[in-house]
């Protein structure tokens, strides 16, 4: 089973990503949606970045978001992006997909998952295998499910 990184970020393009994960010796995570200040998910995604050893004396943690809004470039903590596993569903070719936020519908091989970490709204397929998708230490890690689906992606969450 594996994750696809998307060669594109959210904001940023493969050059930008590459100069990036050179400037901050950094490693791309992908797009991703982090928390609000209410304790909600963002409606956009940040392209995440891992860092092994962040400079902790400045309040800085191993994962880091980039945007843009217009033409200026801003970076954030992006550490909540991975504070509770995300559900994905395993495709034909061992592709976990997942839908990474808020209307994010993503279709493979017949599967369909979108709703990010807002809620769930996934393909009716009673042979489809669910797969938690959490992060540890900028690696992800897959974790099958016994065919029935973990509601902790969010407080709405709902299968149809």
């Amino acid at each position: 089973m594996f994750i696809k990184i998307p060669q594109n970020g959210y904001h940023y393009g493969p050059d930008a990503i590459a100069k990036i994960e050179e400037m901050y010796n950094a490693k791309y995570m992908g797009y991703w949606c982090t928390k609000n200040l209410r304790d909600g998910w963002n409606e956009s995604p940040v392209d995440v970045f891992y860092v092994a050893e962040p400079d902790r004396s400045k309040g800085h943690t191993n994962y880091f978001g980039m945007f843009k809004r217009g033409d200026t470039s801003y970076i954030t903590d992006a550490s909540s992006a991975f504070t509770a596993p995300i559900t994905g569903i395993l495709t034909k070719d061992g592709e976990v997909i997942v839908s990474r936020f808020r209307h994010d519908c993503i279709m493979k091989d017949g599967y369909m998952i979108d709703g990010g970490r807002d809620y769930l709204r996934c393909s009716a397929d009673s042979l489809q295998t669910f797969v938690n998708v959490s992060v540890e230490d900028g690696e992800f890690v897959l974790e099958v499910q016994n065919n029935t689906l973990n509601f902790q992606q969010g407080k709405e969450n709902k299968n149809e």
